[in-house]
């Protein structure tokens, strides 16, 4: 992310969408294949912190 800072969460995790979990703390898991599409689950933090506004 550093490199490429304009860059999404979504496209620097090659994922369709990320779900933000107020539960996690320092983890983002990956899941294939969820209704066809590749997703991830990831801290609320760190999902604001590449909301694009």
């Amino acid at each position: 992310m550093a490199e490429q800072p304009d860059r999404t969460l979504e496209a620097a995790l090659e994922v369709f969408e990320v779900f933000a979990s107020g539960s996690l703390s320092d983890e983002v898991y990956i899941l294939d294949n969820v209704a066809g599409k590749r997703i991830a689950i990831a801290p609320a933090a760190l999902k604001a912190k590449y909301r694009r506004g």
